[in-house]
């Protein structure tokens, strides 16, 4: 079973993931289509207009001018509210995007598409993309769909939604939705729940990752960008409802070392030397490479195994190499039990060692599970061989791009490197200023890093390069992460 398979079928049919819990609760008189939040102010947007509230005192400051039959959902595009808008409940449907000027509150058309087939009730923009949701209502609920549109307003795909929502809605459709990092959130009509959808590896149906209950009705919501909580409302109480997550972070300590199959700078062939320091900062997940695996050269003892004991913690193993007698590789260590594990061969050019990527998922809490990726790239120039990996890699991770992960290696080049630049289209690095790794007495270049994605999921606490010179002839790099919703 592939891995991406795997792990959605760990969140099907479950209410999983964060608690959200109604912090604050803003009376507003427009409070029945939608809310939306910005930096000063909330605006409460109904079927013919937009109420603009000052955030601290929860006062109505200004309401909007121009014509407008039925508003719904709003997200903020350049300093503008945009607003999904159609003639609902007529027929044919018609629908239009309406742009509001938070500053003379005027209402303007931005986008007319005519009849499109449905009534838009959100519009969304990603990654360069416009993402528009046309629902239809009754016994054709269910025809319900979402339009991505490039910056010329071409359609790019289209999908509609897994009976799994559609059966929870019942003559009614979609009302809201949000991105929250690589998830879709979408809401229904009345009911406190969120549904969470993925984009689909192929197919034109989106994929049901699980669902929230929030603590407003349905309807229109918003991400809040000051509390990085949610915005939504209450129709029959007329408020708008600030929520936050009350659940707490998940907190990572990662170290990445290459071990040099536990030989030191010393010569000196030692395990629990190598154990001493991974345990010297506690970690919870460990990316090892150069791992030597019951090999004549490490007297036939396997080091994942030997390591595992030492440091208490589970492993598994990527070997790449049959090496005298025995194998050579990458491995894994977890505090957390490791659900799933596939080892990758990477490309290779002009008869090179062979390289490879283990891949495992990793259950970090009873409703989380992240993939954890070690990897140990070719040292060669040029470096043809490292940039086909790094896409090797990127698409690895592209049919998984709903999955928090984590990715830690010897990649065998800078950060300023065509290499990392590539990886760099889709993790970012936990430590953004530079820390060498090599040469271990004195280190002056990066190599060895930890990258996580996608970046809204996760928070960097702190990061460092160990202050061990001898073990092995790279320094290990550790970072503190969170996972946050």
């Amino acid at each position: 079973m592939k891995l991406w398979l795997a792990f959605l079928l760990l969140a099907q049919g479950m209410l999983v993931g964060a608690q959200w819990k109604a912090e604050r609760k803003l009376p507003a008189a427009e409070a029945h289509q939608a809310a939306a939040a910005e930096g000063k102010f909330i605006y409460a947007i109904t079927s013919r207009g937009v109420a603009k509230y000052d955030r601290k005192s929860g006062k109505r400051v200004a309401t909007s001018e121009g014509a407008a039959k039925h508003l719904n959902s709003g997200f903020f595009w350049k300093g503008k509210l945009l607003c999904a808008h159609s003639n609902y409940p007529l027929k044919p449907e018609r629908s239009e995007i309406k742009a509001l000027d938070t500053d003379s509150m005027k209402l303007t058309t931005f986008k007319d598409f005519g009849s499109a087939g449905g009534s838009l009730t959100w519009v969304l923009r990603k990654d360069g993309f416009w993402w528009c949701n046309f629902a239809l209502y009754g016994a054709d609920n269910h025809k319900t769909f979402l339009v991505k549109y490039d910056e010329k307003w071409q359609e790019v795909a289209h999908w509609t939604y897994p009976k799994k929502v559609i059966s929870q809605l019942g003559r009614h459709s979609l009302s809201g939705g949000i991105w929250r990092g690589d998830e879709l959130w979408t809401t229904g009509h009345d009911d406190s729940v969120a549904f969470r959808l993925g984009l689909p590896k192929e197919g034109s149906e989106l994929e049901y990752l699980g669902q929230h209950p929030v603590p407003f009705t349905g309807q229109g919501l918003a991400n809040d960008p000051v509390t990085g909580g949610l915005v939504g409302i209450s129709r029959v109480k007329r408020q708008v409802i600030f929520a936050s997550s009350n659940t707490e972070p998940i907190r990572l300590r990662v170290l990445c070392y290459n071990i040099h199959h536990a030989e030191g700078v010393d010569g000196k062939l030692d395990v629990p030397r190598i154990a001493r320091v991974i345990l010297s900062v506690k970690p919870d997940l460990v990316a090892l490479q150069e791992m030597d695996q019951k090999t004549k050269r490490t007297q036939k003892v396997d080091q994942v195994a030997e390591l595992a004991r030492l440091t208490k913690m589970k492993s598994v193993f990527g070997a790449n190499i049959d090496f005298q007698g025995g194998h050579y590789g990458n491995a894994i260590l977890s505090r957390f039990p490791i659900t799933r594990h596939k080892n990758h061969h990477l490309p290779n050019m002009d008869s090179g060692e062979q390289r490879g990527v283990l891949e495992s998922v990793i259950k970090v809490s009873k409703e989380e599970s992240i993939l954890f990726m070690v990897t140990h790239l070719d040292h060669r120039r040029p470096d043809a061989e490292r940039r086909a990996s790094a896409k090797f890699i990127n698409q690895m991770i592209g049919e998984q791009k709903n999955i928090p992960a984590i990715l830690a290696g010897d990649f065998n080049d800078v950060p300023s490197s065509p290499t990392l630049k590539e990886l760099g289209k889709l993790w970012v690095r936990t430590n953004p200023e530079i820390t060498p790794t090599v040469p271990v007495t004195k280190p002056v270049r990066q190599i060895d890093y930890i990258l996580v994605r996608p970046k809204d999921r996760w928070k960097v606490v702190e990061t460092q390069v160990l202050d061990e010179a001898v073990a092995s002839d790279h320094r290990a790099i550790f970072a503190v992460i969170e996972l946050v919703d």
